[in-house]
Parts: C-alpha cells; structure tokens; sequence
C-alpha cells in the first residue's frame, strides 16, 4: 500500500517537471501568453468611423463696442462758462486790425459806416458745429477784407488771414469754438425768414473758424469766413444787453395823438418770426385797455406792419396775426368786441428807411387808429 502510494507520487513529480521545462519565449525572447487551443480567434473591433464633433454654441466673441458718438452740441446745451477766462489786454471794440496791407470794407466794398456794417446791437448767428448756430446779440461788426495793394476784395491770401487771426486771438487768451464747413441747407431751415438775414455773410458756404474770448465782464466773439474764391469775411460781436430806450406811451398821449392825427405807433414786443406778445409788453397792453376804459365811446383799429425782411406774403400773414393777437389780448382784458377792428398790412407802409437797421426797427409796429370817439 505504501509502496503504491510513493509510486503514485513519484509520477506526479515526473509529470510536474516536464511541464515546468518547456520553451514559453518567442524568436524575440519576449513571453507570450499561450492562446488556449479551445479559444476562437479574437475577432477585431471595427474602427469606429470619424464623426464631427457635436456642434457647440459658439462662445461670444469679445467684441470692443464702438465708442458712442459723442452728442451733438445744441445751442441750448452750450455752456459759454466752460471756457477760461482771459486777463490779456485787447483794447477796444473791433478789438484786432486788418493783416498788414488790408482794410474792413462792407460787402458792397464800401468804406465801414455805422449804418451798414458796424451794429451797435445786432443778432449774429455763430456756428458752434456743422449744424448747430449759437445766437450772440450786441455790438456787431460784418466786413469783408480788401486788399489794398490789388485794390481787389477776392484775391485775398486766405491762410495770411486765418493764420494772423488765429494767432492773435489765441495769443490775446481766445478760444477756437469751430473750424469748417456748415451744413447750409439744416442750419438756414432752423431759422426765422427775419434771422436768415442776420445767419451770416454771403458766401457763408466757405470755411469758417469761430472764437471766443470770455473776460471777467464781457463776452467776444469772433469768425473768418474764408472761401476758396480767395475772399474772406471778419464778424466780431461783443455780447451786450439792449439798451432799453423806448418806454410805455401813457393814456394820455395816446389820446392826445388819436385825437389830432387820428393814429398813433406803439412798438409791442413780439417772439422772432411770431405773433406771440412777449412778457415785456404787457404795460403796453394795460394802457391800450386803460385807454378804452377810460373813453367808453373810443374805437379803435388794431394794425400790424413788418419792415420788408422775408417775403411779401409772409409778413402780410404775420403782420395780420399780430394785430389779432392784441385784438385777443384786449378781448381778454374785457373790451367789447364791437369796439375793436384788426388788420395787418405787412411791409407796404413803411414810416422809415428799410436800408438801416433803425429803420426797419421802426417798421415793425403796432398802430391803433381810431375809428370814432
């Protein structure tokens, strides 16, 4: 029993170190798994074919915005005080004299006369950007430069003029506002038939460079108005109030008036190009409606007229609404309707030159005829 048993476990040994001495190496000498001979051949794996990503949403792209265009100045939003104030010394109004060999003529190239070019307050209209235009009022100067030497007003050197001006008034503490060309046809509907005189000289189409000199006490300002014709324009306006010169006319010397010539003028403020009574005007109207109060039996007719600036039938219009705004205004006041008569007769009666700015001061007036009483 025992002998079979050592038999049985010598064979396994036997068994044992044949397996143990076989070859498991290739050519290479790298070990190699044995494949098991039950075992099917490994089948390969088909390549999955290339697919396109899914597509993301794009992540933004981090665009710069674009700067915002910065406002268009108005003339209501433009703030003179922002600019400094000059403590240079320039002397007196026209405050700079023509570039060597040149002289200020008036458009008409005359010698400068007060009751031309030279205003002792007028409105001008100074372009603050190519749209825009700033209303200055007060002494006004609109010339043309001549040119001695050629005896000529368009063959002037127009950088001599720009750049001599640009220094002087730069060098006497000024401001340069604008330097360019206006947009004609915008700026020029923007304005009043009346003001359309006073927008600027008459070949306002060239390049024009305002400037401003702001003193503790006073307001300057200056344009150049040069075109490519060789002809350039010198405005300068000091900015001052309006001295008040005409006063309400009493009861009694409108009465007095009625009485001996049968009319008399009255000069009721109105807003420009309007039939709007301005505030200022209000003790005309109180004495017109004292007046009437105080002769019950008095009739009078309202008339409006115009100097002759715009057209005819414009301010045959105008001058008809006007009289009937002080028709309304005494309406309003309380005198009877069957005691009052309007009518505007426009430009055709004039009472003074329409050639001066006085003159046609005077032609913008209210009249009251009297009718009976």
């Amino acid at each position: 029993m025992h002998t079979k048993l050592r038999l049985l476990t010598i064979l396994c040994l036997a068994v044992l170190a044949s397996a143990c001495g076989k070859d498991d190496t290739n050519n290479a000498g790298t070990a190699v798994e044995p494949t098991p001979a039950s075992a099917p051949a490994p089948v390969p794996m088909p390549t999955p074919a290339l697919q396109a990503a899914p597509e993301s949403t794009p992540a933004p792209q981090q665009v710069t915005p674009e700067p915002a265009a910065e406002p268009v100045p108005t003339a209501a939003a433009f703030d003179v005080n922002a600019f400094p104030i000059s403590d240079k010394d320039i002397g007196e109004f026209p405050f700079f004299t023509p570039p060597e060999g040149h002289k200020y003529v008036t458009f008409a190239r005359k010698e400068i006369l007060e009751s031309k070019s030279l205003k002792k307050f007028a409105r001008y209209y100074y372009p603050i950007d190519k749209e825009t235009l700033y209303p200055v009022e007060g002494k006004t100067l609109k010339a043309v430069f001549y040119d001695v030497e050629r005896k000529a007003a368009d063959t002037i050197d127009t950088l001599l003029i720009q750049h001599n001006y640009e220094n002087a008034i730069t060098a006497a503490g000024g401001t340069k506002i604008f330097d360019g060309n206006v947009v004609e046809n915008k700026t020029y509907r923007k304005l009043s038939s009346q003001d359309r005189e006073l927008y600027g000289p008459q070949f306002s189409h060239g390049v024009r460079q305002v400037y401003l000199i702001r003193k503790q006490d006073m307001e300057i300002w200056f344009e150049i108005n040069c075109t490519n014709s060789s002809r350039c324009s010198y405005v300068v306006t000091q900015k001052g109030e309006m001295k008040q010169s005409v006063s309400i006319v009493p009861v009694s010397e409108m009465k007095l008036a009625l009485d001996k010539i049968g009319h008399i003028a009255l000069y009721i403020n109105f807003d420009v190009d309007k039939a709007t009574i301005r505030p200022d005007s209000q003790g005309t109207i109180n004495e017109i409606v004292k007046l009437l109060e105080t002769y019950p039996d008095l009739k009078i007719r309202v008339e409006g007229h115009t100097d002759d600036t715009g057209g005819a039938e414009h301010n045959a219009t105008l001058s008809e609404n006007r009289a009937s705004s002080v028709f309304g205004a005494l309406l309003a006041r309380g005198i009877p309707q069957n005691r009052l008569e309007a009518k505007g007769f426009g430009m055709t009666r004039p009472i003074a030159d329409n050639g001066t700015e006085e003159g046609r001061a005077k032609n913008r007036r209210v009249e009251l005829v009297k009718i009976s009483g």
